[in-house]
C-alpha cells in the first residue's frame, strides 16, 4: 500500500504527535519513514528586509547571519535527532533531511519519492490559531498530488475507521483506500453518505439517490471482504462526518480531497478544509 512515509515536522507539540502517528503507521505497514525538518528561508531572510529600513544596517545583519544559521542547524539535528531515536527504538527504518527553504516547496519536492505525507493540523505557532488549519499545512494539503494524513493535538491507536463516500471520483478513491487500510490494520470500519437538504420538493428524490451511493459503496466494501456497516446521515456534510466520528468512536476519517469546485473552494472553505480544521482524529485525504 504505501512503501514510503514522509513526515514534515517543525518540533512543535503537535508535530510531535505527527511523528507519533508517522512512525506507528510505518511500523504498521512495515514501511520506510523519511522525516523532514525545513528551516523557513523568511527567518534568514527576513532581517535583512528589516535592515533595509535602517534599523539595524547591513553590516550588523551579516555578522548576525552566521548565528542564525548555526542556530537552526541545531534546532534540526535535535528534532530530527529525537525522531531517529523514537524510530529505532520502534524498529522503523527511517531517513533524515533537513532543508532549507520555502516549506511549502520543500514539502511538495520531497513527496516525489512518498506515497503518503504525514503533517499536523497546526505549526509551532499554534497556541495562536488553535481552531485554524495552520496556512502552510492548508498550502502543501492542495497542492499535493499524493495522498495527506493531516493529524491533530493528541495520539490514539487506529481501531475504527470511517470512511466519507459520495459517489465522486474523490470519494471512490477514498473508499478504496479506506478499505485497504481498516484490513491492513485489522479495524473496524464504517461508511457514510450524506443527504444534504434541499427543497421540500426535491428532498425524496436526493435522499433515494444519496441511498443508492451508500447502498453501492458498501457493497465495493463486502467484495473486498471488509465487514463494514453503513449509514445514511442528513444535514450538512461536514457537521455530519464530525459528529459521525464520535458517535462511532472512529479514529481516523478517510475522504476525498477537494471536489470540482475549486474556485469556492478558495473563497469560501470546502467540507474538506472544514472537516481538516475541527477534527480531533486523523484525516487521510485521498487523490483521485
Amino acid at each position: 500500500m504505501y512503501r514510503n512515509i514522509l513526515l514534515g515536522t517543525d518540533g512543535s507539540a503537535i508535530a510531535d504527535t505527527a511523528t507519533e502517528y508517522a512512525i506507528w503507521f510505518a511500523k504498521k505497514l512495515r514501511t520506510r519513514l523519511h522525516v523532514l525538518y525545513i528551516t523557513d528561508i523568511r527567518i534568514l531572510e527576513g532581517p535583512l528586509l528589516a535592515d533595509i529600513s535602517g534599523a539595524l544596517g547591513a553590516q550588523p545583519y551579516a555578522a548576525l547571519l552566521p548565528q542564525l544559521r548555526e542556530i537552526q542547524r541545531a534546532k534540526s539535528d535535535t528534532i530530527l535527532g529525537a525522531a531517529a531515536k523514537r524510530c529505532e527504538k520502534q524498529g522503523v527504518s527511517c531517513e533524515l533531511t533537513h532543508e532549507t527553504g520555502n516549506l511549502v516547496e520543500s514539502i511538495l519536492n520531497q513527496e516525489r519519492q512518498a506515497d503518503l505525507v504525514v503533517l499536523g493540523q497546526r505549526g509551532e505557532h499554534a497556541q495562536w490559531s488553535r481552531t485554524m488549519l495552520g496556512s502552510s499545512v492548508e498550502r502543501v494539503v492542495r497542492a499535493s498530488v499524493k495522498p495527506c494524513l493531516v493529524t491533530p493535538e493528541k495520539f490514539r491507536e487506529i481501531k475504527h475507521v470511517l470512511l466519507a463516500y459520495d459517489g465522486s471520483a474523490e470519494s471512490q478513491k477514498a473508499l478504496g483506500t479506506g478499505i485497504d487500510i481498516a484490513q491492513a490494520l485489522g479495524a473496524e470500519a464504517t461508511i457514510i453518505t450524506v443527504c444534504q437538504p434541499r427543497s421540500e420538493r426535491g428532498q425524496r428524490e436526493n435522499e433515494d439517490a444519496a441511498s443508492k451511493v451508500l447502498q453501492d459503496g458498501h457493497r465495493l466494501a463486502l467484495d473486498r471482504k471488509l465487514k463494514a456497516q453503513a449509514q445514511l446521515l442528513h444535514g450538512n456534510a461536514e457537521t455530519e462526518i464530525l459528529g459521525a466520528a464520535d458517535k462511532f468512536g472512529a479514529d481516523l476519517i478517510v475522504m476525498g480531497a477537494y471536489g470540482h469546485t475549486r474556485i469556492r473552494e478558495l473563497i469560501l472553505g470546502s467540507t474538506t478544509s472544514h472537516v481538516l480544521r475541527k477534527a480531533t482524529v486523523p484525516v487521510l485525504l485521498t487523490r483521485s
